[in-house]
């Protein structure tokens, strides 16, 4: 079965606010941003599996939300959570290099929509009716 899995996670930004002000820290927003995409896109296997864009939203307390969809086929909903989950893992230690510490993983399953392929397949391959004798 194909899954879309949305995919969340949780990042600590780990910005020093006592050293440096909020006017810093919007400066410093694109350069986290490009910080997080490169490992992503360093990643052997996650960046083939991302469907659509990375999308960044900057909270309070200096932490960011990345979310994005994760497309693969698995056996199960479940399976293809842990799939996601695990692909985050892997780059759990690049992001920590970086300064960045994962807070939570957030993936949640839903079996892809397949109408469009099984309408191509009747167009390309029309069931033949029975002729009655």
């Amino acid at each position: 079965m194909d899954y879309n899995v949305k995919t969340r996670i949780l990042l600590d930004t780990n910005f020093n606010a006592g050293e440096f002000n909020d006017l810093m820290y919007e400066s410093t927003k694109p350069h986290i941003i490009e910080d997080i995409k490169s490992v992503i896109e360093e990643d052997p296997t996650l960046p083939q599996y991302i469907d659509g864009d990375l999308t960044f939203r900057f909270l309070s307390n200096y932490k960011v939300l990345l979310k994005y969809q994760f497309s693969c086929n698995d056996e199960n909903e479940a399976e293809a959570e842990s799939f996601a989950k695990s692909c985050v893992e892997y780059i759990r230690t690049e992001l920590e290099e970086k300064g960045y510490r994962i807070e939570r993983i957030s993936c949640t399953a839903e079996e892809m929509d397949m109408e469009w392929l099984d309408r191509l397949e009747d167009m390309a391959f029309p069931k033949r009716k029975q002729q009655s004798l």
